[in-house]
């Protein structure tokens, strides 16, 4: 009797460890980051969820974020996590809220972070005297009021361009 009662609850160890470790749970780590090399204006917003490999995952567990612009306007969304995420948003601070739920192999994680978007530096609008004066900006700046009388003689473009017809009057 007492050797079959030290197989029972050595079985049922055995089982409970057995339990224990299928159950262990793998960590997730959340990347934010920012990609505009690329974009004219703004840029993209990509959320990631790695391993703690830092590779990427593949799961169905739902993933929960918010992206806050500096204004206070929102977007918040939930969805099965299929991939890393990228979303488009103009130049401008953001703060981007991530929360995954985990699902039966990985555990739930959150992050919040930071972001900046800028923008390529080419999209960047550079000064074209033939629509400074189109864009209201009479008077404002003298220097450059000044720039475009001494270069550019010919005025009458800045009254209508589209009427120009290349002729001094």
């Amino acid at each position: 009797m007492n050797k079959k009662v030290i197989v029972l609850f050595a079985i049922i160890c055995a089982c409970l460890l057995l339990a224990n470790s299928v159950s262990a749970k793998e960590d997730v780590k959340i990347k934010i980051d920012a990609d505009d090399k690329y974009a004219l204006d703004g840029g993209y917003i990509e959320i990631k969820l790695l391993n703690s490999n830092g590779k990427k995952i593949s799961t169905k567990g739902t993933i929960h974020y918010t992206v806050t612009d500096s204004d206070g306007h929102y977007k918040w969304k939930y969805q099965p996590y299929k991939g890393p995420i990228r979303l488009r948003y103009a130049s401008g601070s953001y703060d981007v809220e991530v929360k995954f739920d985990g699902d039966s192999r990985y555990n739930s994680a959150e992050k919040t972070q930071s972001v900046s978007l800028k923008g390529h530096p080419s999209s960047s609008p550079s000064f074209n005297p033939y629509t400074y004066y189109d864009n209201h900006n009479w008077g404002l700046n003298q220097k450059v009021d000044d720039y475009i009388e001494d270069n550019y003689w010919d005025e009458e473009i800045y009254d209508d361009a589209s009427t120009y017809d290349g002729e001094g009057y």
